[in-house]
Order: structure tokens, then sequence, then C-alpha cells
């Protein structure tokens, strides 16, 4: 009877001091430590620049310069050079080449402001150059110029635009006219003069009188073809 009261007294025990024991809570996880940034990699090496249009400015250019006065009496000095070539059979036959004979040389020189465009980039300078009787004593020179759709712009941002202006050398409304420091090379094609003439104000979109002159240093290109099959120019 004993025994089984101290068993009784022993599981009362048990059962007590295991109720009273509570389990410790888990202690947290540790936050794991931030990744370090990456180094910033290099920048990459600059790319060339295009080859951009090197077919089309292979052949010289014409550098001119307009001196006079705009319309609403401010003067203006620009300088300009035409130096893109018309690459296109039509334009290089109607435009470009040169035909000699014995008592004649004509050069035809046109060339586009900036590169060639129907609607946008039409700004054009043209220009004949007739040597007569070359290498004689009564040799002489005369010269057809020719500009279209040019503006000149001026720094108060106004502009007066010179369209469709052609004029010959023994037009009554130039003066001064001069060709100098010409030269050809036949090996190479080169064409190389300076020009310089002054057209009186009725006759360009000044309304005043206007200076024109230029250096031209281009390639002559020669149109092959057969006899009597040369196309005319037209200037």
């Amino acid at each position: 009877m004993t025994k089984n009261y101290l068993k009784i007294a022993l599981l009362c025990f048990l059962s007590i001091t295991l109720s009273n024991c509570e389990g410790e809570d888990g202690s947290n996880g540790i936050n794991g430590i931030d990744g370090i940034d990456g180094i910033s990699g290099e920048n990459g090496a600059n790319g060339e620049n295009g080859v951009g249009f090197d077919e089309l400015t292979q052949f010289g250019s014409i550098k001119v310069t307009f001196t006079g006065t705009r319309p609403d009496d401010v003067p203006f000095n620009d300088t300009a050079e035409f130096k893109f070539t018309p690459i296109e059979g039509d334009q290089l036959e109607d435009h470009s080449g040169i035909v000699i004979d014995e008592d004649e040389i004509s050069y035809r020189v046109f060339r586009f402001l900036s590169t060639p465009d129907d609607s946008y980039q039409e700004s054009t300078l043209g220009v004949k150059l007739d040597i007569i009787n070359p290498g004689q004593e009564d040799e002489s020179k005369e010269l057809f110029f020719a500009v279209d759709d040019y503006a000149i712009i001026s720094d108060d941002f106004k502009y007066v635009v010179l369209d469709e202006g052609e004029y010959n050398h023994d037009d009554d409304e130039i003066s001064n006219f001069s060709i100098t420091n010409y030269s050809f090379n036949e090996e190479t094609n080169n064409l190389v003069f300076s020009f310089f003439f002054v057209v009186d104000g009725d006759s360009n979109d000044t309304g005043n009188e206007l200076t024109i002159s230029g250096d031209v240093n281009v390639t002559v290109l020669e149109n092959v073809s057969l006899p009597g099959d040369t196309p005319p120019f037209p200037f």
C-alpha cells in the first residue's frame, strides 16, 4: 500500500515538473551579409568615324565667296565650299567633263553644296571655263557661272537666297571679270583656276552690287563614248 502511494506521488511530481518546463525559443537566424557591388566596367573605346561620302567628294571642290549687301541694306561676306560631285550617269554627262579641240578647250564642273537630295539639298554651283586658242599669243578665257538655291545666312538669323543666278563673263551686267592661276594637268585631269567678277544690283537677288570670287581645284572627268555620241553640256 505504501509503495503504491510512493508511485502515485512520484508520477504527480514528474507531471508537474514537465508541465512547468517551457522550451526555449530557438535563436533567430543571422541575416546574410549583403554582397559587395561589382566594379563598374570600363567605357568601351569610341568607334571610328564613319567613312562618310568619300565617293562624292573625291574629285575636288569649288570654294566661292559672295560679298555684297542684303535687300535690307545689311552687308554680308559669305564663303562656301561646294564639294559634292553628282555620280549618277546622266548628271555626269550633263554637268561634268572636258572637251578638247584644236582651237578650244572646254571644262564643265558642277558641284552640290551638300549630299544630293531631290527635295532638301539642292544648292548647286556650276562653272564652264573655255580656253580659246590655248597656248597661242591670243589665248583668252571665258567663264559661265551658275548658282542655284543657295542661302546666305547672316549672324542676325536672316538670310537671302541666290536662286537661278547665271552669269556670262561678257554680259552687260558683269564687270571686273578675271581668270587667274589657271593650270590643267593632263595626266591627273586636275583643273585649277581662280575667278572674280562683279554683278550689277539689277541682275541678282540682293538688289545690290554683288561680288563673286572663287577658287576651283577639281578633277575633271571625261566621258568615253562612241565618236559623235558625246552628249552636249546644258551650260
